[in-house]
């Protein structure tokens, strides 16, 4: 049951896919292209790397921790599409794993050309001066050091055709404080300001954050937030467009996967041009004239 709704930033919100989204849209195609999706097996993971599939990847790897659930995600994924899958047992934080890992997938498929980095960790709720610290920061080295991890794994071994790199974030990091979830959203918005870093410093690659929606997981069972839940084809799709050449303009930003695309193509020059949906300070700059004090 819906309780209560985030704010918007276009019109119209989407829960579920639609045509300018959807992975089988010719405009979203992927073919040949070599797809990596860290916490692949499970939840928001698994439907992305369904999504590439369908949207012709030539092969997909599905990076997590469990190899039982990465096997039974690899069959679904094969039924999804004519993408090759392959598995890998690899922890975000371990960088020797992620290191060979992607080395073995451009052994085997050649180089990457989009990574999605899905992995991501909810410490228990409760109030920072109360919390478990071992639990709190857990989610600091997932959430920052695991994307990190991920993104210099990648360039090692990344294509020189338009490579992508996704971070799978949460509007909590920017939408406001909520009690007992310092540990999430603090270490969600560095996880932010890292992309914007990461942009940066690699012009030639297209780097994002975007919010995936609310969704029936484990995650967000374990949040116990009352908020209206989406499809998981949302953010599959949404994956699949900010990957395509259409989205180019979104380099270093933060999107989330409910607005809706078409709105945000006629935008374009507006978000440039008044540099929108990029983490800063409410309020700041203020247009006054300043007297420089010596």
């Amino acid at each position: 049951m819906s309780t209560w709704e985030w704010p918007a930033y276009t019109k119209t919100i989407h829960r579920s896919v639609y045509p300018a989204i959807n992975p089988t849209n010719p405009l979203n195609s992927v073919t040949g292209k070599v797809v990596v999706v860290t916490g692949g097996g499970a939840g928001v993971g698994r439907h992305i790397s369904e999504a590439f599939s369908k949207a012709g990847a030539k092969a997909v790897a599905i990076l997590g921790r469990r190899e039982e659930v990465l096997k039974a995600a690899r069959a679904e994924i094969e039924k999804a599409g004519k993408a090759r899958v392959l598995t890998y047992k690899a922890d975000v934080v371990d960088e020797a794993a992620l290191n060979a890992a992607f080395a073995s997938i451009e052994k085997e498929v050649g180089k990457v050309d989009i990574v999605v980095a899905n992995a991501g960790y909810l410490p228990t709720p409760a109030p920072a001066a109360e919390v478990d610290l071992k639990e709190w920061w857990k989610a600091f080295e997932i959430n920052i050091l695991g994307t990190l991890l991920t993104f210099r794994a990648f360039t090692a071994h990344k294509s020189k055709d338009a490579p992508t790199f996704i971070s799978v974030n949460t509007g909590a990091a920017h939408a406001g404080s909520f009690p007992g979830f310092s540990g999430y959203t603090v270490s969600k918005l560095g996880a932010a300001q890292l992309i914007a870093s990461l942009q940066v410093e690699n012009p030639d690659m297209r780097i994002i954050s975007y919010h995936p929606g609310v969704l029936e997981t484990d995650m967000n069972a374990k949040s116990g937030m009352p908020v209206s839940k989406d499809e998981f084809s949302l953010p599959a799709g949404f994956a699949v467009w900010l990957a395509s050449p259409a989205a180019d303009f979104t380099k270093g930003r933060f999107l989330w996967a409910h607005w809706d695309v078409d709105e945000l193509l006629h935008m374009e020059e507006e978000i440039q041009s008044k540099n929108e949906l990029v983490v800063g300070l409410s309020g700041w700059p203020k247009q006054v004239e300043m007297n420089v004090v010596d």
